[in-house]
């Protein structure tokens, strides 16, 4: 996987560089495409039982409704091509592959333990989802932020670098 020249600060030693797979998934991305499919029929199909005089806005409805549907589907979908994932011995890095902008960098001392998402699209995360739950409720979770903002998303091999990243975290100069 090509690797933005910007990504790697001095001194730092890359452990892994990857990227997710071509489609990724979520299981919230399931739900959006089966809502936006049953909003086109629905629109799409008031004209067909009589109402005639929708036949004219009932397209815009149904286009409307497909694209507050699938349209943050269609837009992660083009960011995930883009994503290029580097753990170094020192941080975990989300970058764009075309811009060379990095989009998430978290230090692995700032980070909670990485957890394995497994399914169709195997991700790693940092911390539990009851430390998700903490932060979303006001509970004082360091690092909470951090392990919102940086997901390796779309990975064929989930625990490799889950178990890479625990190793790196275990050094003492991983605390940055």
């Amino acid at each position: 996987m090509d690797l933005p020249m910007n990504v790697l600060m001095p001194g730092e030693r890359l452990l892994w560089s990857g990227g997710p797979r071509r489609v990724a998934f979520d299981g919230q991305d399931w739900y959006r495409l089966v809502f936006g499919l049953v909003w086109g029929f629905l629109t799409l199909g008031i004209p067909l039982f009589g109402h005639a005089r929708f036949l004219i806005v009932s397209p815009i409805f149904a286009a409307f409704g497909l694209a507050v549907a699938w349209g943050p589907i269609v837009i992660r979908q083009r960011a995930l091509r883009r994503a290029v994932y580097a753990v170094t011995d020192r941080r975990v890095v989300v970058a764009d592959r075309v811009s060379g902008r990095i989009r998430a960098s978290a230090y692995l001392g700032a980070l909670p333990p990485p957890v394995v998402r497994a399914g169709r699209a195997g991700a790693v995360t940092f911390g539990s989802t009851d430390g998700l739950l903490g932060s979303l409720t006001g509970a004082a979770n360091p690092g909470a932020f951090l392990a919102r903002s940086v997901r390796l998303v779309g990975l064929s091999d989930a625990e490799y670098v889950r178990d890479l990243i625990a190793q790196a975290q275990a050094r003492p100069w991983a605390a940055g």
